[in-house]
């Protein structure tokens, strides 16, 4: 072989951000002049040059090149070690490359780059945050967060309060913070704290925030008050004085003229009743005999209420339970049974949690019912026309959860499960019957 190359070293550390290097000695042990070109193989090539990257060589004689190595101050260059390789290729010769191989030692460093949204929330009874940690560095890192309030007016919940965030990546954590006290009336109240994140291989970094408490009694409600009674006793005295004998005068005048009719009807059946009476006794009279006995009067049939479920049909009544993660949708049906035609007649949706985000009910692939679960708790639906379900056609109810509520045991955030529920009421009947 007419070529010999070396690097002068076997592993090399750098820092990202910065610049180490190393030499390559080529040596021509061949009989001519020959060129070389220089080139770095493996994952470090990205980031690496050689100084210059061709060089001529007498025969018997040696130059060396500086191979550097940059890589970027990166989350994407992960620290640890990478072998690379220096291939040397002769002009004249490319058959009788020479490969020399090194290791490329990448050192770590940390950079975080925390926040915590929105900076102040407001409400009565506290409000939520989000703090999210961005892992610039290029190495994993495990991080602690804490809650603290100097006055020691909240209590502030993280969860989870320990992440792992890869390099480059970002880890999101939800704070939340509830007074300790109500404040029933005056003016809102701002209340600091702070989240603390610390790691071992990076100082402890403090998020300051602050939640604004409004009192439950809002400013102006006792002159509210006074104003409606003050208004609620004008219009009872207006009513008294005023509305109310004329509203009595026209209640009577319209009572007289529906029952005027009426009167004039009875007196001239009576007129007519006394006549008929008078010629049965002309007839008796004429014959000799006794008065006939009259008739009692029919006794009353008693009327027949109408049934809440027709003949031949049975009740239903079926309960549709849906449970979603945060930011997913789920589903729960009902087949109609064959042979059987389901009527719908009542809906009842409840959302006992408050959660937030949307609910359909689909009959047969056609949604009938959309409303958004923030804007109840419990709502009834009464069919002024019933909605007749098909045999075997399906009843869904589905749920889109964007965030949940509170359980009712008390438990915040829902455990991260919306749990709502719809009650089905009709009755079912026979395919082919008909109802009245």
């Amino acid at each position: 072989m007419t070529t010999d190359a070396n690097l002068d070293t076997d592993l090399v550390e750098v820092s990202p951000g910065s610049e180490s290097s190393c030499r390559l000695e080529i040596r021509n042990a061949g009989p001519i002049v020959e060129s070389y070109v220089i080139e770095v193989l493996g994952e470090p090539a990205g980031w690496a040059s050689v100084d210059p990257p061709t060089v001529s060589v007498y025969p018997g004689s040696a130059e060396s090149v500086a191979v550097r190595f940059h890589p970027p101050r990166s989350a994407q260059v992960v620290a640890g070690e990478r072998p690379f390789a220096v291939r040397v290729t002769p002009a004249e010769t490319p058959d009788t490359q020479v490969v020399p191989e090194a290791t490329v030692r990448v050192l770590p460093f940390v950079e975080l780059a925390p926040e915590i949204l929105p900076r102040t929330s407001r409400g009565r009874r506290g409000g939520r945050h989000e703090v999210s940690v961005a892992n610039l560095g290029n190495v994993p890192l495990g991080l602690a967060l804490t809650g603290s309030d100097p006055d020691n007016r909240l209590a502030v919940a993280i969860r989870p309060p320990q992440v792992v965030v890869a390099p480059g990546e970002a880890a999101f954590v939800q704070v939340r913070v509830r007074p300790r006290r109500l404040l029933w009336r005056g003016h809102p109240v701002t209340l600091p704290f702070q989240v603390g994140v610390a790691s071992d291989e990076t100082p402890p970094t403090a998020l300051d925030a602050a939640t604004v408490q409004e009192p439950v009694l809002p400013r102006g409600l006792a002159r509210v008050v006074a104003a409606l009674l003050v208004l609620a006793l004008v219009g009872a005295g207006l009513w008294y004085a005023l509305l109310r004998p004329t509203v009595k005068s026209l209640a009577e005048e319209a009572a007289q003229e529906q029952v005027a009719p009426v009167a004039q009807q009875a007196s001239a059946a009576g007129d007519r009743a006394q006549q008929a009476d008078d010629k049965a006794q002309q007839a008796v009279d004429a014959v000799g005999g006794g008065r006939p006995p009259t008739a009692g009067n029919p006794s009353p049939t008693p009327s027949r209420g109408v049934p809440a479920v027709p003949p031949g049909a049975q009740s239903f009544n079926r309960r549709l339970s849906v449970s979603a993660g945060t930011g997913s949708t789920r589903t729960d049906q009902y087949a109609v049974a064959s042979r059987r035609i389901l009527v719908l007649t009542d809906i009842f949706l409840q959302n006992p949690q408050g959660d937030e985000g949307r609910l359909d009910l689909v009959v047969d692939g056609t949604t009938v019912l959309t409303v958004a679960l923030n804007n109840f708790r419990d709502l009834d639906y009464h069919m002024v026309t019933p909605i007749e379900v098909p045999a075997g056609r399906v009843i869904s109810l589905r749920a889109t959860c964007r965030r949940a509520g509170t359980t009712l045991d008390g438990a915040g955030g829902g455990g991260g499960q919306c749990r709502d529920f719809a009650l089905l009421n009709g009755y079912t009947r026979r395919a082919g019957s008909a109802t009245a």
